[in-house]
């Protein structure tokens, strides 16, 4: 288990060793140095899991709330594949961080981050991976805002507010779970809770919380405005990985109600469904409408979690068969932190460049950039799905379990699997649009005098691009050397289907080829009727719905303060009013009245004194009306 816990140890270590760093060339390469060793670190507990099984280890502690950690095949692919992701970005920031300013602070954040997340895969209970959830949270916060200005302050604390929430989603799923008398154990199914109303909402408020870091709609609004501001490095790490932690929750999530099996959650399953059908449909409709490249991934990266979740649901609502649509899931997740992190950081050697996002002034620059366009074009064509490359083999997998679901005859399945045909259609449009208006036709851009493609940038596109190309021309290696373990891990037992697959059959080729043409047919379409431009209502945003719910609750706050304040006001005044009336009789009492009342003046009498005589004499009435009309 030491290989484990070097993962989460040495990037911390490696932050704290930025202290004594000042130029920013050393802090690159201390950068790349633990990327190394935890990728090396990775690669050793991934090789002894395959020689032992899966790893446990805990501290000591009371209770639940020992903290453990668990290495299992699931965890150990997710720790790889960041991992490596990782090690490419931090060799790409030895020439992209010489552009930007507090390099110090990005570096160590970006360590500390690092640390969080192989934590947060490697939790062995839900208590362990909420920590590093939100450690993951408060750190990558600081890479949003890095730059200070007024655009990433207000993305950066956007994200923070919505982080902070999922993270206290999770924390309140996990005292529901405690309340149901279940595990709060990692890689284990919940046996039957003594309480199945908070199981179910525990695994709820679950969904939800994941789903914020998943970029799960209509929780994913953070996306869109964090991605465009953050540096590129942030932005390739917050797609490529951090939203990965989302995805790996829900799958854990999944396992825990034991894939369905037992029905202790039996809606779990068509909810999950619809929403990643909605997340599908709705980040790549807004991404096609997107003029700026960052915005336009960040919408995609929404598009390609819908997928994501998706495979999840299939798996859920088959209940323990669906190994084609968690498997899909995972195999979808490692392609996705690939080819979405190559295309990020495609665009920021772009915008070194020319410092320049938008599509529409872009164009011509294939000439000064060969490597990236050449790197970029394998990226989109992965998340495309074209056969020989990476997004193709998980593609065709997470179809499959879509195609499973349709046969129950279930009219949301079947058009779940209709709507996963037609995203795949708008993806592939997206995609020439982004590498057609950025390296094709007239230049319109004048380039910075040292503008190019340094030999750190090249390095890190190209072992992205191999890594997918492996993939995409080996699945059958990959699919029996990590997915199917983790698919295992993840709670499936019955593989047997996966091992049936032919991902090169002739059908599945035609198919995504034409879903290829239908994308490119679509894009000259909007081209040509200006269908891109067109930009949607501000009241159809979420944005704008959440300031009208934060009006709506300003407004209802002061008409309940006005109300409260004039109740107060005229309460007040008729109890002054009563009292001056009081004190009126009182008087006369004093001054008018005989016998006990010459000697004993009411007017003296204290306010405790005088209630305890209203009491007393109320209950004397009470008394003697009860005997009254009980005789």
């Amino acid at each position: 288990m030491h290989w484990s816990l070097l993962l989460i140890v040495i990037p911390f270590l490696g932050a704290a060793l930025l202290g004594y760093l000042r130029d920013q060339r050393s802090q690159s390469l201390i950068g790349i140095a633990v990327g190394t060793i935890v990728l090396l670190s990775s690669v050793m507990s991934f090789l002894a899991f395959r020689a032992h099984g899966v790893l446990t280890w805990q501290l000591n502690g009371a209770g639940v709330f020992a903290p453990s950690l668990r290495l299992d095949g699931l965890s150990a692919l997710f720790s790889m594949f960041s991992a490596g992701v990782w090690l490419v970005t931090g060799i790409y920031m030895y020439t992209y961080m010489q552009h930007e300013e507090r390099t110090l602070s990005f570096y160590a954040f970006y360590l500390i981050t690092l640390g969080a997340v192989q934590g947060l895969f490697l939790a062995g209970d839900f208590v362990t991976l909420l920590v590093f959830f939100e450690v993951m949270t408060v750190a990558s916060f600081f890479w949003v805002i890095h730059r200070q200005d007024r655009e990433s302050m207000q993305a950066g604390y956007f994200y923070l507010f919505l982080g902070i929430a999922a993270g206290l989603c999770i924390a309140g799923g996990i005292a529901l779970l405690l309340v149901a008398g279940t595990t709060l154990k990692i890689g284990l199914s919940a046996a039957v809770p003594g309480n199945t109303a908070m199981f179910g909402w525990a695994v709820l408020l679950f969904v939800l919380g994941f789903g914020v870091k998943a970029g799960m709609a209509p929780v994913h609004i953070w996306l869109p405005k964090a991605h465009p501001v953050a540096p590129t490095p942030g932005s390739a790490l917050l797609s490529g990985i951090l939203i990965k932690a989302g995805a790996y929750g829900l799958i854990r999530t999944g396992q825990m109600v034991n894939w369905g099996l037992g029905d202790l959650v039996p809606w779990l399953g068509t909810l999950v469904v619809i929403l990643g059908v909605v997340t599908m449909l709705l980040g790549v409709g807004l991404a096609l409408l997107q003029a700026n490249a960052k915005r336009l991934l960040a919408y995609h990266s929404v598009s390609q979690m819908g997928y994501i979740i998706l495979g999840i649901g299939t798996a859920l609502v088959l209940k323990g068969q669906g190994s084609f649509g968690l498997s899909g899931a995972i195999f979808h997740s490692l392609n996705h932190a690939l080819f979405k992190s190559a295309l990020f950081l495609g665009v920021g050697i772009i915008v070194l460049g020319t410092d320049e996002l938008d599509l529409n002034k872009l164009g011509g620059l294939w000439k000064k950039y060969p490597w990236t366009a050449i790197c970029m074009l394998i990226a989109a064509f992965g998340i495309t799905g074209t056969p020989g490359l990476n997004g193709f083999i998980s593609k065709s997998l997470l179809h499959h379990g879509a195609l499973e679901v349709a046969l129950s005859g279930n009219a949301i399945m079947v058009w779940a699997e209709r709507f996963f045909n037609l995203v795949g259609v708008g993806t592939a449009a997206s995609f020439v649009k982004l590498i057609g208006l950025t390296f094709l036709g007239k230049q319109k851009t004048q380039l910075k005098a040292d503008a190019g493609e340094g030999p750190m940038l090249k390095i890190a596109m190209a072992l992205l691009a191999a890594v997918m190309l492996i993939i995409g021309t080996q699945p059958d290696l990959i699919m029996n050397l990590f997915i199917k373990p983790a698919t295992h891990s993840a709670g499936l037992t019955d593989l047997a289907q996966l091992s049936q697959v032919n991902f090169f059959a002739s059908s599945a080729v035609w198919d995504m080829l034409i879903t290829l043409a239908l994308g490119g047919t679509l894009f000259a379409f909007g081209m040509k009727t200006n269908l891109f431009h067109y930009e949607p209502p501000q009241w159809l945003s979420l944005e704008a719905a959440g300031r009208q719910l934060v009006k709506a609750y300003v407004a209802a706050d002061s008409y309940v303060s006005r109300t409260y304040q004039s109740f107060s006001r005229r309460f007040g005044f008729r109890l002054r009013s009563c009292y001056r009336r009081m004190l009126v009789i009182n008087r006369r009492l004093d001054f008018e009245g005989g016998g006990i009342f010459t000697v004993l003046s009411f007017s003296n009498l204290n306010s405790n004194a005088f209630l305890v005589l209203t009491v007393f004499a109320a209950l004397v009435l009470y008394y003697f009306g009860a005997r009254l009309l009980g005789g």
